[in-house]
């Protein structure tokens, strides 16, 4: 692990206010980052670790995204946010364009939109890979290439 940060609510805050931890956390890796999901993940909770991950300065660099959704308890997503997602990272991979995307998670709401976020990156010529997978090590085999699946 190279670096470890956790989102954190933009919103300025006041005396009377608490700072919401976003149910996230991005941990960059040598060749990638895996994003850690955990609770409640919301429409705003995707676009800004997505944000993140784009502004930060190892993106051109990377060769793969972890996104593992083991730890959910409820997903609220949207079709808008998946458009919204497939949009940036059409957009991001014209910087990056070898990216392959672990899609890590076993519960059918959670397949549902990984197909939907493929067909839309499908539409839009996004060439990133992309895989789905039961455990962040199936999907560690399958970006160290010793699996020949590309999904």
């Amino acid at each position: 692990m190279i670096a470890s940060v956790e989102g954190n609510d933009p919103t300025p805050q006041g005396p009377e206010q608490e700072t919401r931890l976003m149910p996230y956390e991005l941990t960059w890796e040598a060749r990638g980052v895996l994003f850690t999901f955990s609770g409640t993940a919301s429409d705003d909770d995707l676009r800004q670790s997505n944000v993140d991950v784009y502004a930060h300065p190892k993106f051109a660099s990377i060769d793969y995204e972890i996104a593992d959704f083991t730890a959910v308890t409820r997903l609220q997503f949207s079709a808008e946010a998946l458009r919204w997602t497939a949009n940036a990272d059409f957009d991001a991979s014209q910087r990056n364009p070898g990216i392959r995307v672990a899609i890590v998670g076993t519960e059918p709401v959670l397949l549902g939109l990984a197909n939907m976020y493929r067909a839309l990156t499908d539409v839009r010529g996004n060439p990133w890979k992309q895989g789905q997978f039961a455990t962040v090590d199936e999907a560690r085999i399958w970006l160290a290439g010793d699996n020949p699946r590309d999904e």
